[in-house]
């Protein structure tokens, strides 16, 4: 085994791997670039990112949808997943979408899903939110919000309207309403 290739971090971890398990054998990571069976590069855009870290090219999940295929809404849903949830499960990025469609339609927060979250006083103006495209945090913001949108999968926070971080005790405000669950790192009432 060449000294190169025994310091590469996916043989070292295929190495621990097979020490903590006790498997007898390594697969071999190609030195040279792979060969595609099909060529994609017409349906990447300057949108998208190709992430080269020497083994391979990963696209993210977004990488044959362009830009101009997201409306405003889903802009403006996915820029407050990606601002207040990110950094949360999966479930806790759905709860926060699930959360804006709920107030979507009630007359005391908007009619659509950016006059929702950009009601002064409520969550943050979008429009002066520019989060990085390239990411998979942006792709799963972006992802999470399409299945919120379309009504898609099991209701996280059913019914619930407003939200504060875990951290922080709840004010008098939110005494006064229901709590449903606690979701990551935040809590929902309706």
């Amino acid at each position: 085994m060449s000294a190169k290739l025994a310091q590469h971090p996916l043989m070292i971890a295929a190495m621990i791997f097979a020490a903590a398990t006790g498997a007898m054998g390594f697969a071999a990571i190609p030195t040279s670039e792979p060969a595609l069976a099909y060529d994609m590069s017409a349906q990447i855009t300057a949108d998208e990112l190709v992430v080269d870290d020497g083994i391979d090219k990963v696209l993210f999940k977004e990488a044959v949808i362009a830009s101009s295929q997201i409306d405003k809404q889903l802009e403006c849903m996915a820029k407050v997943v990606m601002h207040e949830a990110a950094n949360q499960p999966r479930s806790g990025q759905l709860a926060v979408a699930q959360l804006i469609m709920n107030r979507v339609g009630q007359d005391r927060f908007g009619e659509t899903v950016c006059q929702v979250v950009n009601q002064p006083g409520q969550f943050f103006n979008t429009n002066s939110y520019n989060p990085p495209r390239a990411s998979s945090r942006w792709a799963t913001a972006i992802e999470v919000s399409r299945q919120a949108m379309a009504g898609h999968g099991e209701q996280i926070v059913p019914g619930a309207v407003f939200y504060h971080a875990a951290y922080q005790a709840p004010n008098r405000f939110f005494k006064t309403r229901e709590r449903i669950s606690m979701v990551g790192d935040h809590v929902f009432y309706r």
